[in-house]
């Protein structure tokens, strides 16, 4: 409970300066409501649940929808961009590290995945940051013209606020996989927990079953006790568990507020 409630605070963070930035709207109150909310459409898909959120801020604050598509492919964007970058860590600590030699396939698809992530971000930054006017001139692409509007500054915020998130999560697989007693070190955790992460969007799956299987035992293999085989397995499904029933109760009590806000959102605009 205590990972998923600071998980849902730094998301909802995340989100507050999104809306306050690119659409000028939006209330911390409201947002860790609709965030929390959202996560039972998550268990669908992310994008379902990032698509409930644009729905969401056209109703309560009369963001346009291209506005909200803005917002969440910023979440997108900053959200792959610090998996990426925690995922190429590990191979930076590589020589610091005492890892089995069958683990070192893993880590080095682990390094090219986040070596290729972030100099895709880096691409988008420059374009946005120094040839503003190449969006500029395309206005007609509107989810688009507002990044252009966003400083260093405050990309680096957005960074910032994403990477304690992915962060987060690493620190609970390491702690998921110590109780079962199969202990990578914990940099390895943090790096592999954002290539899973990254898996788990793939719409190939229910719900990230068998797709979190597959990840979590090739990734952590070589760590499994040889006299213990199927403790991978386990730790897997608690996992896949804890992502799918834990964030869904989460959110569950906060579903009356937003759909109050929904409602009242709806009766000013009548009144209007």
């Amino acid at each position: 409970v205590p990972f998923l409630l600071s998980l849902l605070l730094l998301e909802t963070i995340f989100l507050f300066y999104g809306f306050r930035w690119f659409a000028g709207a939006g209330e911390l109150r409201d947002l860790f409501r609709a965030r929390a909310a959202t996560y039972l459409l998550t268990i669908i898909s992310i994008f379902v649940g990032l698509g409930g959120l644009i729905i969401y801020g056209n109703r309560r604050y009369k963001i346009s929808y291209s506005m909200g598509t803005t917002i969440v492919l910023n979440e997108l964007l900053h959200e792959r961009a610090s998996q990426c970058g925690l995922a190429m860590l590990v191979g930076l600590a590589l020589p610091l590290l005492v890892v089995p030699d069958a683990a070192l396939k893993q880590i080095n698809g682990v390094m090219t995945v986040g070596v290729t992530g972030v100099g895709i971000y880096a691409a988008i930054i420059l374009v946005t940051m120094v040839y503003r006017h190449i969006l500029t001139k395309y206005g007609t692409i509107a989810i688009f013209n507002p990044f252009s509007d966003i400083s260093i500054q405050q990309y680096a915020v957005f960074l910032v606020i994403k990477l304690f998130q992915n962060i987060l999560y690493g620190f609970f697989l390491a702690g998921l996989l110590y109780s079962f007693g199969i202990k990578p070190p914990l940099i390895v955790c943090v790096a592999f927990m954002q290539i899973i992460h990254l898996t788990r969007a793939i719409p190939v799956s229910a719900f990230g079953i068998g797709v979190d299987q597959i990840a979590i035992i090739f990734l952590f293999s070589a760590w499994e006790p040889a006299d213990s085989t199927g403790l991978l397995l386990a730790c897997s499904l608690v996992f896949t568990f804890t992502m799918i029933f834990g964030r869904a109760l989460l959110g569950v009590p906060f579903l009356k507020g937003v759909f109050n806000d929904l409602i009242e959102s709806s009766e000013d605009k009548e009144s209007c």
